[in-house]
């Protein structure tokens, strides 16, 4: 389940890392920009969708199995691990993934309201991208700490 949750972030995030980084470049050359721009975001959608949903499962999974383990842990050992900078670290990183999982329905949902955004998305990729990044981080972190 830790590969699934793992690789889904990072196809995802992956996955608009290219965007921005390959696909918006060769799509601002092209005769029509927006419409193979929009075209792309609709595309990409189905995969960020999918991603979106194994990441949610596959997290709730790893985190009903991480605390199990710390309770089980809690009840057998005589030493009582701390885990307040654990559930610190992980209450930043669920706030970054709530923060991308906006991103990547702001950017790929077919909406009217999220035109503006879609139209113009380089700024919000790269928010997307960056903020990908540092929960990449946070998670190779947390597993140092469990």
């Amino acid at each position: 389940m830790q590969w699934i949750h793992v690789g889904s972030v990072v196809l995802m995030i992956g996955g608009f890392f290219f965007f921005r980084v390959v696909l918006l470049p060769i799509a601002n050359r092209s005769a029509e920009p927006a419409a193979l721009i929009s075209s792309a975001l609709r595309r990409f959608g189905g995969v960020v969708w999918t991603a979106l949903l194994t990441i949610l499962v596959s997290g709730l999974y790893n985190f009903i199995t991480f605390f199990r383990a710390a309770r089980a842990e809690a009840v057998t050992d005589a030493v009582v691990s701390d885990y307040s900078l654990y559930i610190f670290v992980l209450g930043i990183k669920l706030f970054i993934v709530f923060l991308i999982f906006t991103l990547a329905i702001v950017l790929t949902f077919p909406y009217p309201v999220f035109d503006v955004y879609q139209k113009k998305p380089a700024p919000w990729l790269n928010l997307t991208t960056a903020l990908g990044l540092i929960v990449i981080f946070l998670s190779a972190y947390l597993r140092r700490l469990g």
